[in-house]
Parts: C-alpha cells; structure tokens; sequence
C-alpha cells in the first residue's frame, strides 16, 4: 500500500512534481503518483495563489536566465520580492531557496545581505544561546535579585531595559513563550532557567528568515515558497544510481506548500559576467562560463509542457553588483581562539575592549609577521579583542574584506580544556565571534 495523499502542497506542485519524476526507472511509488487529499478536493489547483497572482495564477513557474550564478541569485530574488508584494501578510521566514550544491546559494546569501532580506544557509552554526553575552546576563540578573519566583512581565520590564541587538530579541520571544506557557504566573525562578536552556536548545534550530539550503537538508522540510536554482543536476555523484538527481529534484520540488518557481539556465543566453568585470572594450562576446556552469538540470519534456507549468522570462536584471561576489561565513566556537582574553589579567585594557563590543560593530581581520597565518580581530579604534583558531582557513581564491561582531560569548576557566589552564590569568572572560566577509581575489 502506497501514501499518496499529499496535506501540503498544491494540485499545480503535485502535478509538476509527477511530471519531473516519472521518467525514473527505479522508484518506490511508481505508477502511484501522489495528489492533494481529499478534504481539498475543491480547492483551485494553484491554491489561494491562483486569484492571489495574475502572472503565475498559483502554476509551478520555469524561469529561463543566463548561466551565471549571480545572474540566478538575481532573478531568483526578484520573483520572491515580486510574489511578497502581492501578500499582506509575507513572512521571509515561510520561504526557502534550494539548490543541489552549497556554492550556488553564495550569491543569493550576498543579495540578501545587500537588500537587507533576513536570511541564514542552512550549514550555518549559530553561537551557543546558553553562553551568549546577553543570556548571561539575564541570569546574572535573576541571581542577584533573589527572588525566588519569577514571571513573564518581570523578564519582559529586564529586557526592555536592556541595549537593543538580535540577541536580546531573542530572549524577548523567549520571555514571550515563556508568559504564553505559563498564563502569566510566578514560577520558581530555578524551573524558568532550566525552561530557558531547553528553549534555546530548540531555538537554535528554528528558521529565522528565508532559508537557504540543498536538497539534502530539505528532506522533511516544508515551506510556503520555494525557488529551486538550477546548476549541478546533471550527473549523479559517486555512489548515486542515475536517477538520483532527479529524484533530488523532486524532493526540492514537494517542499512547496503554496508557490514555487524554477530556475533554468539557458542554452545560447550565455554567462553575463559580473558588472565590476566590464569595461566599454567588453561589449564583444563574453567568456565562456566555468565547467560547473554547463551541469544544468535537463527538465524533462513532459514537465515545461504540463498545464501546470508556466514557463515564462524572468525580471529583468540590473547590473550585478559587486558585492554580489562576496562570501559570508558565519564562524563557530571552534573557529576562535577561545582563550585569547583569558591568557590577559584581568585588569588588562583588553577586556574593557570587549565589553564595549556589540553584535554587529565592525572589525578589521589583521594579519602580521608577528602572528604568522593567524588571524586577529580589531575593533574600530584598532585594539586587540580577538584572534582566530590556528585551524581557520580562508576560502580558496578569496580574500577577507570585513569583519563584524556576530556575537559576544561568556568563557571561563572552568570551561577551558586542562592543557590550557596554566596559561590563564583570570577567572571569566568574554570570546568575540565574528562574521567574516569575503570578496574574490585580484
């Protein structure tokens, strides 16, 4: 017996989907495509979308565009930015871009970036919620106040004390779940900050803005919109069968629940180079795209002519700017040195340094003779507050642009490994953990 009943994506997906899928040889539900359930058996095809957008009318969409990742990373944004405009209620965080290799999500992670679009890669790894700066804090706080019950309306009166920043924001939902939870009653103040610790486990976890991830990391997944890009999908990798590819493609595709789109590079569009890169001389034909680039996902016939397909031109484009080309990593713990500040006294100027630090303040990444392939961090008055681990290593043909503060972490003696304790010189300190830009070579 087969499940072929699906509760969350539209007739219009499911059909496109059943299409993509068909020509696999070996598939466990062949034969058994899969439809909407029952109890939506009179819903429009394209869902509330159908009235919602006069162009796509809720249709799974083919968007042609030049091979070119950053031309993708474009287009793909413009139609999300043109379906948020049509819905009151759009919440980046209900949307994902998938693609089959993390290299073609770059672009779009730096459009975001550009735009101010919330948005977090899938592999990204988030600063522990426990030893942030500001949870720390907060515990402090509770400590010292005594009581031995607390409240949602308490933490909230703390928290709107508090400087604004991202982490403090999240400590605001937490205070919120937290009233929500328990209907505004006193609780031990020790039962909140075991309640607290799990909730972060569980936060770190949770989708904060448009989600960008491969196929792979979508198994499970669902979303409102989903763009898919194009690029990598010809050729199974070592170890697949044929038909793994395409059975990729279709997970990506039955992650839609109301909207999807996607992208398609196209023969003889060509590889518009990035906008830095051209000069007036540079109006003649433009070079050839790398190998990588030619590996497109070859959609099968049966799916650009389906009814519930509508291939159509993408926006047009701007010219691509150069930031586009840039590479954001979001360091983890391992990524820093964790005991720089601790092997400094306690009274030394460089703790006072850190604290004044903020999520989002600038850095200057420094390298010098004296620290050989290590990495240092300035903040802008060019102090010392942190350095990265020896096992850091830049991307390949990249170079780091700029540094911010991602978030201001509470370390200890207490918590540093046993060969490093002869080294310390105060009990606690802070650790920076920082966001590095990167931008190509030359």
């Amino acid at each position: 017996m087969f499940l072929t009943d699906n509760y969350r994506s539209t007739a219009h997906i499911l059909a496109a989907a059943n299409a993509a899928i068909a020509p696999a040889a070996e598939r466990m539900k062949a034969g058994h495509p899969i439809h909407v359930d029952r109890g939506r058996g009179k819903v429009p095809p394209g869902g509330d979308w159908t009235a919602l957008d006069p162009v796509a009318q809720g249709r799974v969409q083919v968007l042609p565009l030049p091979r070119n990742p950053i031309a993708q990373a474009q287009a793909a944004m413009a139609e999300l930015q043109r379906l948020s405009s049509l819905a009151a209620d759009w919440d980046w965080s209900a949307c994902a871009v998938i693609a089959r290799q993390w290299k073609y999500l770059a672009p779009v992670r730096a459009w975001c970036e550009l735009q101010g679009v919330p948005a977090q890669l899938g592999n990204e790894p988030s600063p522990s919620f426990w030893r942030l700066r500001e949870t720390q804090a907060l515990r402090q706080w509770l400590h010292e106040r005594k009581a031995a019950v607390v409240n949602g309306a308490a933490l909230r009166q703390w928290l709107a004390e508090q400087s604004p920043g991202p982490w403090i924001e999240l400590l605001h939902e937490a205070a919120d779940e937290f009233a929500l939870e328990t209907g505004g009653a006193e609780l031990p103040t020790a039962h909140f900050l075991e309640w607290l610790a799990e909730w972060g486990r569980e936060a770190r976890c949770r989708q904060r803005g448009l989600l960008l991830l491969t196929a792979h990391g979508a198994k499970g997944l669902e979303f409102d919109h989903v763009v898919v890009l194009d690029g990598g999908w010809r050729g199974a990798n070592q170890g697949e069968d044929a038909d793994a590819p395409r059975r990729l493609f279709y997970v990506a595709m039955t992650r839609a629940r109301k909207t999807l789109a996607l992208m398609r590079f196209q023969e003889g569009l060509g590889a518009a180079e990035p906008a830095r890169h051209r000069t007036k001389s540079d109006r003649v034909e433009a070079p050839p795209p790398p190998s990588y680039l030619a590996q497109s996902h070859p959609l099968p016939l049966a799916l650009q002519s389906d009814a519930s397909v509508l291939r159509r031109q993408s926006a047009a484009l701007p010219p691509a700017a150069p930031e586009l080309e840039s590479l954001y990593q979001r360091l983890a713990m391992r990524d820093v040195d964790l005991g720089f500040a601790g092997r400094q006294a306690a009274s030394h100027p460089l703790h006072k340094a850190i604290a004044a630090l903020a999520p989002g303040d600038p850095l200057t990444p420094h390298k010098t003779a004296a620290n050989g392939s290590r990495w240092e961090l300035l903040d802008s008055a060019g102090r010392r507050v942190g350095r990265l681990a020896k096992s850091f290593k830049a991307p390949a043909g990249m170079r780091c642009r700029s540094a911010t503060v991602l978030a201001v972490v509470a370390w200890s003696r207490e918590l540093s490994e046993p060969q490093f304790q002869p080294d310390i010189k105060c009990d606690a300190w802070e650790v920076v953990v920082p966001e590095l830009k990167f931008a190509p070579d030359g």
